[in-house]
């Protein structure tokens, strides 16, 4: 198949190359707004509460001139509980990941996202992973149906088919899946921080300017607490965590870039996020960005506070397509290694989005070799290198 060719296969559904997550945009920024503005997720709404609107922070008088430059600027401001529901927007996805366990010592890693594209038909996808991290069994499914399974819900959205619902109302998110012989049935509470994304030296939080390809509003709960069951083999069990919760909506477009995607929660109870963009073409870095946030506040990471040294690498038996699995994250902090806990964690979107990534759960470890936390990796645009490296020979 020519590189034209699988492009214009791509095309009818790549909001799948996630990520999950705004990955096209390496210059995101997080952070905690400050009041009164959004400085924690808000309680659900109730008739006499009025929405809110995430504004832009004051800017000093010699700013105004850049500020008003910014394309963002010109669109409203994200607006919550109203933004949690469907835009109708050219891409749009609701995504969850993290690491729940039970009371005998039973852990497992997951992550569940709907995507909804919108263009000359409207297609709604659902993938779901599921690994036992006990004994690195994954259980994985996915769906795609033209239009959307979604039912009307006030300030929020449920998205509900087969043996299969993604829902959010008021503070409470559900999360129901049949992934081959697993079953997921978990409740997550919308508490603690709120994340709206931006662009470095941007004054608008919640929207991401991507250039020419697009805008998006963009926003996060890093630590939703969960509880529910895990049901393997027919065997149940009750579980409990944290998931990391990714909304973003737009007209942009992500055909041109790869990506290395960290969502650590570390152990001193910060969180880090990481973007390495590249280009799929040449393999080369276009952008590398993030922020370690914390109880304090968040601090923007740019290109020169962050080195990202490739380490073990993983090929899939499947595909053949060779995945760099482990990292060495230099930070001014100090330095972190990222581990993961099943190299085998290739999911192929090939039938449902048209593409195959890599997504999983990690560890992280300190220079001296501790335990500093744990979180998730995504792994986008390899697919495309190795099939121009194909077509190159």
């Amino acid at each position: 198949m020519t590189s034209t060719a699988r492009r214009r296969r791509l095309l009818p559904f790549l909001a799948t190359l996630v990520i999950a997550c705004a990955l096209a945009a390496g210059s995101v920024l997080y952070f905690d707004t400050p009041a009164p503005t959004v400085s924690a997720t808000p309680e659900p709404a109730s008739p006499a509460t009025p929405p809110v609107s995430v504004a832009p922070p004051s800017a000093p008088a010699s700013a105004v001139a850049a500020t008003a430059l910014e394309r963002t600027a010109a669109l409203p401001p994200l607006a919550l509980p109203a933004d949690e529901a469907p835009h109708g927007s050219a891409m749009e996805w609701w995504y969850y990941s993290g690491i729940v366990q039970g009371d005998a010592g039973e852990r497992f890693a997951l992550h569940q996202v709907v995507f909804v594209a919108n263009g000359l038909l409207k297609q709604t996808v659902m993938h779901v992973a599921l690994t036992d991290l006990r004994n690195g069994r994954r259980y994985v499914s996915q769906s795609r149906t033209g239009g959307s399974p979604a039912q009307a819900v006030a300030n929020g959205y449920d998205f509900h088919q087969a043996d299969w619902q993604v829902r959010a109302d008021g503070s409470t998110h559900v999360l129901r899946a049949q992934a081959q012989d697993a079953r997921i049935a978990l409740d997550a509470t919308a508490k603690g921080p709120l994340l709206a994304h931006r662009a470095a030296d941007s004054a608008t939080p919640g929207l991401l300017d991507f250039g020419p390809s697009g805008i998006s509003y963009y926003y996060s709960r890093p630590r939703m607490p969960a509880q529910g069951e895990i049901t393997l083999d027919g065997k149940t069990v009750a579980v409990r965590g944290e998931l990391w919760f990714d909304h973003q909506w737009g007209e942009f477009d992500v055909l041109t870039l790869g990506w290395n995607w960290f969502a650590l929660h570390l152990a001193d109870g910060s969180d880090l996020m990481l973007y390495q963009l590249f280009d799929p073409d040449t393999g080369r870095e276009v952008l590398t960005a993030g922020t370690l946030a914390n109880a304090q506040g968040a601090t923007p990471l740019r290109a020169g506070d962050i080195a990202l040294q490739a380490g073990e690498r993983w090929t899939s038996p499947r595909t053949a397509i060779p995945y760099v699995v482990g990292w060495r994250i230099r930070l001014p902090s100090g330095e972190l290694q990222v581990r993961p806990m099943r190299p085998d964690s290739e999911f192929d979107a090939s039938g449902t989005s048209g593409n195959v990534y890599w997504e999983g759960p990690v560890q992280v470890v300190d220079a001296q070799g501790g335990a500093a936390g744990e979180g998730f990796l995504e792994l986008s645009g390899y697919d495309r290198m190795a099939a121009r490296r194909v077509v190159a020979k």
